[in-house]
């Protein structure tokens, strides 16, 4: 019998009812009692969770806070019911229907909140560097915060109610009211309650329910107190980070508006279907506005606009860097106004923001642009982000020269790398230059050649050892685009809520860094790359891998185009034992160039008898390898060195025996499944003989254990 499920919707109902009922604050058990007069729990509901709570009681309490968080309750001091929780309750009379508005209302705050989180992605540590400031007994508000940051102070409140910040609790509503649930953070809600603590800190509130004005910290107070703590300890002040945009003006419906833009100082939008909005407004407002204005156009079109009427009136702040471009050359101002609608000729530039251009009488060349501008410049939206560039675009406002940059570049193979690794150093520099040209290559190969610890020795020696510039990833059947690019992971929240968040995965990550450091090389080692469904995985990457001065809109952030930093290189690795390089289609075998290391070939040919002359050592275990390759007449199923490439083995006298038998043997019953003769013809009695080889005479001096090419340790 299916065991019946707990009844989420039908406690949330009879709660809200419940408090509705009391008209006063109920405490928590309180409710729990009356819930059990009310509804006949099943036996399901009344079992205890893997925490020993009731499953009842865990879900009246997740979704009450549910509840608060849109504003239908409140759990301080008590539980209560609010006006739109009673209005709730009348306008969904049934369980489904008031069930599935909390969970529409719930969405609307957690998209709010992640809206809040990106937009304020350059100021959070500024907020929380205001927010620290505030003390015992003082307090400040969502819209003073908003004033530092260039900001709105909805935006901050739903940042506040997402991210935990010390001292958060201390921000309150301009008129020194709390804040509600829903702009709380979860762990400021419940009792004693926010007043109460707040009163117990000194904070004094009138008959009213509100602060004190005399105790608040203005955004003018904020400010003296960031420059004093700065002067203290001889730091430069904290200050919201600035961005940087890109305006188009030089093609408005055919019209070149620069030449006005720099006359009259400003820069602007054609806005003329849109209703006049607030500096301060929502998304969602600006989202309906859009809505309302653009109706008559397609759903792509109001999603563009709405992209850039957000990035112009809500994101862009005054002190930013502005730029446009005009005939070839560059204009670059900054940001001195805030959004405002004006009359203009056909509606052209309606919406502006005033600008002070820098160079209206000594434009730029759009070739002084470095990377990544000229790629990010593809966008075709009317106004881009170009605020990873913020630093190069700030400089060429500067008239002074910029100081050296590296070049980027290899160091050098040499003849000392060579030695080390035991192989040629025309060989191991060719690889150098494959790598160098082409950006990606695989080195493929039968197991034991070294593929990886090449890989990984070479990525370090051309990169000079530095820290964090080579990463290794391995891939396997169920790698995924999610696991090595990005997406979306679960995200604990309060209450044991579960949300989704936009996380990046290593390859970003990589790039992300690269792109920071463009003079020097960063280099990826994909381990075992043909392990996974490689068209699952790269995904729109397989692009980037082959037109890299290109850009790329991504799946799950298509807001912001991606493009591979210059100085990323990638290594694969390929083993060819399980023919899995015949899978390889012809467009992953275009994008890479494919370097093959095999026991016959150079660098891997003679390796092995290098290795034991340069550690003293017999040379007649090459000569057993030689001999069992030269039996495999399948080239893909040759046995590497590395099997036989640790000093522990001949420290014993049965050492080779046992790697043999071991390792080499079961490796080649997998290979030739169903050979009756393998001993005969692969065993290592029946090699040594028709080489020839002759006994070891001496055992080598004890020493440490040395890893193989075949191994990721150091040796």
């Amino acid at each position: 019998m299916a065991e019946e499920p707990v009844r989420r919707a039908l406690l949330l109902r009879t709660t809200m009812e419940i408090l509705r009922d009391a008209g006063t604050k109920l405490s928590q058990s309180d409710v729990h009692e009356e819930l059990h007069r009310r509804v006949q729990l099943n036996p399901h509901e009344l079992s205890l969770d893997n925490s020993g709570l009731p499953r009842f009681d865990r879900a009246v309490g997740f979704h009450a806070g549910d509840a608060a968080t849109i504003g239908w309750m409140s759990k301080i001091g008590g539980w209560s019911i609010t006006d739109a929780g009673a209005e709730a309750l009348d306008t969904y009379e049934t369980l489904d229907a008031l069930w599935s508005e909390l969970r529409r209302q719930l969405r609307d705050v957690d998209r709010r909140r992640k809206e809040a989180q990106r937009d304020l992605n350059d100021v959070q540590q500024f907020i929380a560097d205001a927010i620290a400031l505030v003390e015992p007994g003082s307090w400040t508000s969502h819209e003073d915060l908003a004033e530092l940051a260039g900001t709105s102070g909805i935006q901050v409140a739903d940042f506040l109610a997402a991210v935990k910040v010390a001292n958060s609790y201390r921000v309150l509503e301009a008129d020194g009211s709390i804040p509600s649930e829903g702009q709380l953070h979860f762990a400021y809600r419940g009792s004693p309650g926010l007043r109460d603590r707040l009163i117990h800190e000194g904070l004094a509130f009138g008959v009213d329910g509100r602060a004190s004005q005399g105790q608040r910290l203005t955004s003018g107070a904020l400010k003296e107190l960031l420059r004093a703590r700065a002067e203290e300890t001889q730091e430069e002040a904290p200050a919201p980070a600035k961005r940087a945009w890109m305006v188009r003006g030089s093609s408005v419906d055919g019209y070149n508006l620069v030449p006005e833009w720099q006359r009259e100082g400003f820069v602007s939008l054609s806005a003329s279907q849109l209703a006049g909005v607030a500096p301060d407004t929502s998304y969602e407002e600006l989202r309906q506005a859009v809505e309302e204005g653009y109706q008559h156009k397609s759903y792509a079109y109001r999603e563009q606009r709405l992209a850039e009427f957000d990035r112009f009136i809500r994101r862009m702040r005054p002190g930013d860097l502005v730029l446009t471009t005009a005939h070839g050359e560059v204009f670059i101002g900054e940001v001195t106004g805030a959004p405002a609608f004006a009359e203009s000729e056909h509606g052209l530039s309606n919406l502006r923001r005033s600008v002070v251009w820098h160079n209206a009488d000594r434009p730029m060349s759009a070739d002084r642009l470095a990377p990544p501008v000229p790629a990010l410049l593809q966008d075709q939206a009317h106004v881009v982000d170009l605020t990873e560039a913020y630093e190069q675009l700030a400089a060429l406002t500067v008239p002074v020269a910029p100081p050296p940059r590296r070049e980027l570049a290899f160091r050098p193979v040499t003849s000392e790398f060579a030695y080390d690794l035991f192989m040629d150093r025309d060989e191991l520099a060719k690889i150098a230059d494959l790598l160098w040209e082409k950006k990606q290559i695989i080195l493929y190969g039968p197991p034991g050649t070294g593929k990886t610890w090449l890989a990984r020795k070479l990525a370090r020696h051309l990169t000079n050892d530095m820290d964090g510039a080579v990463r290794l990833v391995q891939f396997h059947p169920s790698y995924t685009y999610e696991d090595f690019f990005e997406g979306f992971r679960p995200l604990p929240g309060g209450g044991g809520s579960l949300s989704f968040e936009l996380r990046p995965g290593p390859f970003r990550d990589f790039a992300e860094t690269a792109e920071d450091d463009s003079s020097t090389p960063y280099i990826l080692v994909i381990d075992e790359i043909n392990r996974a469904n490689l068209a699952k995985v790269l995904g729109e990457l397989y692009f980037l891998l082959e037109y890299r001065d290109e850009s790329i809109r991504l799946q799950y952030s298509p807001d912001k185009p991606f493009r591979l930093p210059p100085n990323l290189f990638i290594i694969g690795t390929m083993n060819t034992a399980d023919r899995s390089i015949a899978k390889i289609d012809s467009a992953m075998r275009r994008r890479f160039r494919f370097v093959e290391l095999h026991p016959r070939t150079p660098p891997v040919q003679g390796l092995l008898a290098r290795w034991l002359a340069r550690k003293g050592l017999p040379a007649w275990p090459a000569q057993v390898l030689d001999q069992l390759n030269m039996r495999i007449e399948d080239a893909d199923a040759a046995i590497g060195p590395s099997y036989l490439m640790d000093l522990r083995i001949y420290q014993r006298d049965d050492g080779m025996g046992r790697v043999w038998q071991y390792s080499i043997m079961p490796l080649l019953a997998d290979l030739f499944y169903g050979q009756s003769d393998l001993e005969e013809r692969y065993g290592l009695a029946a090699l040594r003989r028709a080489a020839g080889a002759t006994e070891i005479t001496s055992e080598p001096e004890p020493a440490a254990s040395e890893p193989s090419p075949g191994s990721d340790e150091e040796p």
